[in-house]
């Protein structure tokens, strides 16, 4: 496994208002946004979106890709209107992306999922317990991108050091 490289994301939580999800979605799809099924992901250069809880989406984008358009949060708002809500958790969310030969069996060390290929294959993302931290987890074509709460970096990144050297 390669050392975990420090990811910077703007990141939002997006939800539409009960009665809203039809025009939400069509709203956030003539943004170029798709939203996934739950427990899957979706992903375009520089931007993904996965849904790891029932009726609630994480969006994601590179800052340094999208910055002339603004902030994520002020365009997902723009495109949204009055058919759901926007939070900002950009501050809140440490982002990490792991690859490598022995990532998959590295992250299972500390794991409290099945990572196996054929349980949690490329296009998945759930959250679970990693280290005794809350971390998203999502599968990806050539790794494995985590985030966790920012109060929880220093101790994630401590693990994920030492997952790496062993």
């Amino acid at each position: 496994m390669s050392a975990p490289e420090r990811l910077r994301y703007d990141l939002v939580q997006v939800a539409p208002w009960r009665g809203s999800e039809a025009a939400f979605a069509e709203r956030l799809r003539s943004a170029g946004w798709e939203l996934p099924a739950f427990g899957q992901l979706w992903s375009a250069p520089g931007r993904l979106a996965c849904s790891v809880r029932p009726g609630r989406w994480l969006l994601a984008t590179d800052p340094t890709v999208a910055a002339p358009l603004g902030t994520l949060a002020a365009r997902c708002e723009t495109a949204i209107a009055e058919s759901g809500a926007v939070t900002d958790l950009s501050a809140a969310r440490s982002a990490w992306r792991i690859s490598g030969p022995q990532a998959r069996a590295r992250l299972s060390a500390g794991c409290r999922l099945d990572l196996d290929p054929a349980a949690f294959p490329p296009g998945r993302a759930t959250v679970t317990l990693i280290a005794q931290v809350p971390v998203f987890i999502a599968s990806l074509d050539d790794g494995w991108l985590l985030m966790a709460p920012t109060s929880m970096t220093e101790h994630l990144e401590g693990w994920l050091h030492h997952a790496v050297s062993r």
